[in-house]
């Protein structure tokens, strides 16, 4: 196992947890903004084909590094809080941050889960990384919903996750940004 680094308490996360944070969060975002971009742009259909290829780069990048960063989670905890909090707020808190890190491993999943049980590679610029399964309609179907659905339920999480730390850091003024 590797630890954490020395900076690591109960009270702060250490380099690796706020690497695999910030990287898995630029990643998941801008895969999240072009899906959307896809879905509700109204855009020519050549344009929408290579936005896929983009959607999917940085949908594997969150698929392969959030794993990584789910697992280590799940090794390291999460650190306590910084300032007292109502007993509501730190189980919302947590159903927040247990929810993100299912989506970014369900997001993804789903995504390629979708696209390989519809008689498809999983392919980006022209390089298959995953082979199609063939088609399976009830697994294209499940997988399809969970990734339709998901953004429905992950936008709303991401406002409360990103409300509530730049609420920590600006109102209550404690070092949770920072920590």
């Amino acid at each position: 196992m590797i630890p954490e680094t020395s900076s690591s308490t109960s009270s702060t996360y250490g380099l690796i947890s706020r690497i695999n944070h910030w990287v898995v969060a630029a990643a998941f975002l801008v895969a999240l903004g072009i899906g959307l971009v896809i879905d509700y742009g109204n855009l020519p259909e050549e344009r929408v084909f290579t936005l896929y290829d983009w959607h999917m780069f940085f949908g594997m990048i969150v698929l392969v590094y959030g794993a990584w960063r789910v697992g280590w989670r799940m090794v390291h905890g999460f650190s306590d809080n910084l300032a007292p909090m109502p007993r509501w707020q730190n189980v919302l808190s947590k159903a927040v941050h247990i929810g993100l890190l299912a989506a970014i491993v369900l997001l993804p999943l789903s995504g390629v889960l979708m696209m390989i049980s519809d008689g498809l590679a999983v392919a980006i610029w022209n390089v298959t990384l995953i082979p199609s399964i063939g088609e399976i309609s009830w697994l294209n179907r499940g997988a399809g919903a969970v990734h339709g659905l998901s953004p429905y339920a992950l936008v709303p999480l991401l406002v409360l996750h990103i409300g509530a730390a730049l609420r920590h850091h600006f109102v209550k003024k404690n070092a949770t940004l920072t920590a």
